[in-house]
């Protein structure tokens, strides 16, 4: 995992991400609640905001996480917060409980942009998850692309602490995925911003300068509803719920999907 966001970039993660925490956690706590679900995975929990969150609110929950750096800030984080879930490093593809449990999540977009690995994620999610359980992820629909934005620098800066955050996104969409190249540049707070160049990742890469520069890159696929039921009826789950949640000028999509009884086989076609 390459990333500087599940790197170097961890601790800064819940402070920039820039989504609305408490009203998504009362979404989740509600649709938990709701159907009546105790025991909970985080798939990709990131550095744990969701699992730390809902554990205070009474549910058992895992965190899982590929990023070692992930897993151990949450770690860490949970301490600092006196509370005890668990986090486990792996991959949301292979990741399987002791026992089945009632809810799985998968937050921040992380579910996967090509089909065959989307069906893969599914197919993982619903073997861990007792008959009725639920699958609950956020998405982006493609009837939400603001496309004004596509191909234009985002600038958004933050100050935390004695430090000056800036981030510049450029996305460039194709087939439906939103390909993101994020530039992220920390300066000391009272130090006179200049835009990145050259000269500056280079100083940053020999650990020279006061500024550190950190270029990420996402892949985000952007769903129609359509495409998301045909994904779950094929491994067996059907499409319960679509919530609609705020995120500064965008949107923010949450699925929830119920498991049934078998899935469908490959070779049958879904309309």
């Amino acid at each position: 995992m390459h990333r500087p966001l599940y790197n170097q970039l961890v601790p800064y993660y819940e402070f920039v991400e820039g989504r609305d925490w408490n009203d998504e956690v009362e979404l989740i706590n509600s649709v938990l609640r709701k159907h009546k679900s105790k025991s909970v995975v985080d798939l990709g929990c990131g550095t744990g905001y969701h699992v730390r969150a809902l554990t205070k609110l009474g549910f058992n929950v895992t965190g899982v996480d590929i990023s070692k750096q992930n897993i151990r800030f949450a770690r860490r984080s949970a301490r600092a917060e006196n509370v005890q879930p668990s986090f486990v490093v792996g991959s949301y593809y292979h990741y399987r409980p002791d026992q089945e449990i009632d809810a799985a999540l998968c937050l921040n977009w992380s579910i996967p942009v090509r089909d065959g690995e989307v069906k893969r994620f599914l197919d993982n999610a619903r073997s861990m998850l007792r008959p009725g359980g639920l699958l609950l992820f956020d998405f982006e629909r493609v009837s939400q692309i603001v496309w004004k934005d596509v191909g234009k620098p985002i600038v958004e800066s933050w100050i935390r602490g004695d430090e000056l955050i800036v981030r510049v996104s450029v996305g460039q969409l194709k087939a439906n995925v939103l390909s993101s190249r994020d530039l992220y540049a920390i300066y000391p707070k009272n130090s006179r911003p200049i835009l990145p160049d050259e000269t500056m990742r280079y100083e940053t890469t020999q650990g020279r300068g006061q500024v550190r520069v950190y270029l990420d890159r996402s892949y985000v696929r952007f769903f129609s509803l359509h495409e998301i039921r045909r994904f779950a009826k094929r491994s067996g789950f059907r499409l319960m719920a679509n919530f609609l949640l705020p995120r500064n000028k965008y949107k923010r999509n949450y699925a929830v999907l119920e498991k049934t009884h078998s899935p469908l086989h490959s070779g049958i076609s879904v309309k």
